[in-house]
């Protein structure tokens, strides 16, 4: 049973071998053996040098092999022609390797077989390795600076993931300065093993680390990266910086930059683009107070500066307050006569540090308010850092953000100190504090895109695809999974892999549109249709980008796709509305015709791996209908008919493939499906309408009912990398459908890749009646279908029926030895089909 991260003695090891390590001033074994000492870590050091004994006046072994206990970090810092034999060496000798060591001097054919090599010595070792060339680990609370850095990162409650050990140098010197602390520094370097996915996943699980600040260049796995990222964001705030913004592409599609922006705004995290702005977001983040929206105020004892900022906060999208009865009441007490009590609320220049702190005082009592900005300038009246000292005292008993622009105190760290002392961020201008918290309204706004689990098709029947012992090849699915949609679909792309070309012709064109229901006008319908009959006219793209695979593209009919918004599919209602709304086609009627269409294209992009670009335009778009004049299609005949998993995706679509019907033995038939974000309020009803000991054993703790933490845990399910399917009784009456849930069987990937664990609750008057079987043995199937070695989960000793069924279902059982209140049961799964994907095993 996994109970830490496989990523831990990686990233928080407790004991660390610097392999190279020297005495020889400015050589990387020297800088990162002379770090790891000076950090006071809490753990084991070794060293290992050939030639020397003693280094730094410390035993040095002459190799891994000859350290009289394995341990769980290995430092490389020798000379790269000795990696690949070192990476070997710690197998059974090392848990995992970070190579500080760059590449040989040598280039082309000699670089791309060192790496090879690398990566093949680091597979047959099992080995999770860090680099080559990378920065190194740092973990603040046990004392680790494995880097070769000049200054070591404070400690603090971020986690800082950096593809480039320049960008992270700098961002530290910057952080200490601004008194920003860090849990971990994470250094990819360039990549053997260990990606952004992988790192991502255990800044998640990891319990010092409020919030997460990534620096990206490329990336491998999107459907990896997006899997943890959007995991992560479901907890803890991202922010991410990102270089390579002006990158050359195919013209007529969506540039990779604009993708990259798509998708983290379906991560539901932020974007920045300088290290100003990062650090902005990071002083935010820092102070641990995530507004609940993104409304502010702003309070001000200086006309001009709030004027500046309001109107920074208009251009960014920023929403201000506008104050309820009693606020402006309250304020209309407090203020001059002169002044009226609106946002932003100038206290004037004469006010002294007390009026200040109680008119912020009465904004933050606002139920509208979710932060405030606070601006001071210096004047005999209100001295800099006595006004600091007095809103601090407000803000620090405050649940609400408070943030401050100190104008003209650079020099006085006086007042800043007061401020930070009331864990109130100082950005010396209201531009910079308006900019820090818009990244923060943008972080709730993402949050909503989250939320949203689309289907693979857009009209959400189940179909199964890819499956089988055809997925992957060039024919037809199996005829258990044939639907007249996807077969004629696959006919088409059958015909052009025979023909050997990638553009499909006007009639395999009309055949494949007319699949998915989408309408051509033939020639007749073209003259006939006269423009003064339609709503107007659009252009709807799918185009398939290198990384994050098939996005969707809309606006007006024959513009360049460039300038057209952008999202990554899969859709469903609301984000194609998103999509329209970004489109700004005010004159535009019948909207909901161009959604239908919106989703038809999206189901086409989940279901049709080698539909490479989809373009139709000009989209005519009437009252009831729409109709595609011109389209083309362009096909990759090298994908796969079709993708299980969706692997052709960054997100995972709803399954709605796997919607069906439980036929119990006593007669009674349940619908069960995946469940979905807006199934909280069922999912919070059936754990509160369980008795208090079924609650027990499936929680293993005496819960009343689910927290909102919990809450949203449960139902925000990421489909790639777990699974909870729900039973469904109807309780309808008088025509009105009304569901329950009876039943939830969940698993969960472990960090590994390998494994999953599953828990099970099923309600007290469905128990006795077979549903739990008939829930495992779907569980039991999905996971299969999923590639996972095995199933595992923890049972409470005295819960016998459970430990009963996992028998009965070939489950074997041991005692925990964390616990002896809990047996641990596995499921060994069969092997995988051919051609079958899963999660990754670990160290591949």
């Amino acid at each position: 049973m996994a109970t830490t991260h496989y990523l831990r003695p990686l990233l928080a090891p407790s004991s660390v071998v610097i392999c190279g390590a020297s005495e020889r001033p400015g050589s990387l074994g020297r800088i990162v053996y002379e770090n790891l000492l000076a950090g006071a870590f809490r753990g084991e050091i070794f060293a290992t040098n050939p030639a020397h004994a003693a280094v730094l006046g410390r035993h040095a072994s002459p190799s891994l092999t000859a350290i009289p206990q394995p341990v769980e970090l290995a430092v490389i810092c020798t000379p790269p022609a000795t990696v690949p034999s070192i990476i070997a060496e710690c197998e059974g000798r090392a848990r995992a390797a970070i190579v500080i060591s760059g590449a040989p001097a040598a280039r082309g054919t000699e670089y791309t077989r060192w790496r090879r090599d690398i990566t093949a010595r680091a597979r047959a070792a099992k080995l999770p390795v860090l680099g080559p060339a990378s920065f190194g680990v740092m973990r603040t609370s046990s004392g680790l600076n494995a880097t070769y850095a000049a200054i070591p990162a404070l400690p603090g409650r971020l986690a800082l993931i950096s593809q480039s050990g320049a960008v992270a140098a700098a961002l530290l010197d910057f952080a200490r300065t601004a008194r920003i602390g860090f849990a971990s520094v994470v250094v990819l370097g360039a990549v053997t093993n260990v990606d952004f996915g992988e790192v991502l996943e255990f800044a998640l699980a990891d319990e010092e680390a409020d919030g997460i600040l990534l620096y990206v260049e490329t990336l491998r796995d999107a459907r990896r990266f997006m899997s943890a990222l959007r995991a992560a964001a479901r907890t803890k705030p991202v922010v991410v910086l990102k270089a390579g913004r002006h990158d050359s592409t195919d013209s007529d599609a969506p540039a990779h930059d604009r993708v990259f922006d798509a998708a983290l705004k379906r991560a539901g995290t932020v974007r920045v683009h300088s290290y100003t702005q990062l650090f902005a977001a990071a002083r935010l983040l820092a102070v641990g107070r995530i507004p609940k929206g993104d409304r502010l105020a702003i309070v001000t004892n200086g006309r001009g500066p709030g004027l500046l900022a309001a109107d920074c906060a208009r251009d960014l999208g920023v929403r201000l307050v506008e104050f309820q009865d009693g606020t402006r009441a309250a304020l209309t007490a407090l203020l001059p006569s002169s002044v009226a009590p609106v946002n932003p609320v100038d206290v004037c220049g004469e006010a002294p540090p007390e009026r200040l702190a109680r008119v912020m005082e009465t904004v933050l009592d606002d139920a509208g308010t979710d932060a405030v900005l606070t601006l001071h300038v210096a004047v005999p009246a209100a001295p800099p850092t006595e006004s600091a000292r007095a809103v601090a005292a407000i803000a620090k008993r405050a649940g609400k953000l408070v943030l401050a622009a100190w104008l003209g105190s650079l020099d006085r760290p006086d007042a800043r100190a007061a401020l930070e002392a009331g864990a109130i961020p100082d950005f010396y201008t209201p531009e910079n504090a308006v900019e820090a918290f818009s990244f923060l309204a943008a972080y709730r706004r993402n949050q909503e895109w989250l939320l949203q689990a689309p289907s693979a098709r857009a009209n959400l029947v189940a179909r199964k695809l890819g499956q089988g012992k055809r997925a992957g090849g060039n024919g037809s699915p199996p005829a258990e999974l044939e639907t007249p949609d996807l077969v004629a679909a696959t006919r088409v792309r059958d015909t052009v892999v025979a023909r050997r070309t990638s553009v499909l012709n006007a009639i395999e064109t009309r055949r494949l549109l007319e699949a998915f229901s989408i309408a051509m006008l033939s020639d007749r319908q073209s003259r006939a249709v006269g423009k003064s009959r339609l709503h107007g006219e659009i252009k709807v793209a799918m185009y398939t980008d290198r990384v994050f695979g098939p996005v969707i593209v809309m606006g007006a009919a024959g513009a360049p796709t460039q300038s057209m918004p952008i999202m990554l599919a899969p859709l469903n209602g609301r984000l194609a509305n998103d999509l329209i709304d970004a489109a700004r086609m005010p004159n535009l009627r019948a909207t909901h015709q161009v959604r239908s269409l919106l989703l038809r294209v999206s189901a086409m992009a989940c279901m049709l791996p080698w539909a490479a670009r989809i373009e139709l335009d000009p989209v005519r778009i009437g009252a009831s209908s729409s109709l595609v004049e011109r389209a083309r299609v362009v096909v990759n005949r090298r994908a796969p008919v079709a993708s299980l998993g969706y692997r052709h995706m960054a997100i995972h679509p709803y399954p709605a493939e796997l919607e069906t019907t439980l036929a119990l033995p006593g007669g009674a038939r349940l619908r069960v499906r995946p469940i979905r974000p807006e199934d909280a309020d069922l999912e919070r009803a059936f754990v509160a309408g369980l008795s208090d000991e079924s609650r027990y054993r499936r929680f293993m703790q005496h819960l009343p009912g689910l927290t909102p933490q919990m809450l949203a845990r449960f139902t925000q399910v990421d489909y790639d990398r777990e699974l909870a399917l729900i039973a469904l009784e109807d309780s309808s009456g008088r025509g009105k459908r009304r569901e329950k849930i009876v039943a939830v069987v969940r698993y969960v990937a472990n960090p590994d890749g390998e494994s999953a664990e599953f828990a099970i609750a099923v309600a007290d008057a469905w128990q006795g009646h077979g549903l739990g079987r008939a829930m495992m043995e779907q569980l039991i199937a999905r996971a299969r279908d999923r590639g996972y070695a095995r199933l595992l989960g923890s049972v409470l000793a005295i819960n016998t029926p459970m430990l009963g069924l996992a028998a009965s279902l070939g489950f074997s059982r041991a005692l925990n030895q964390e616990d002896a209140e809990q047996v641990i049961v596995t499921l060994e799964l069969k092997t995988r089909r051919p051609g079958q994907r899963g999660a990754r095993p670990r160290g591949s």
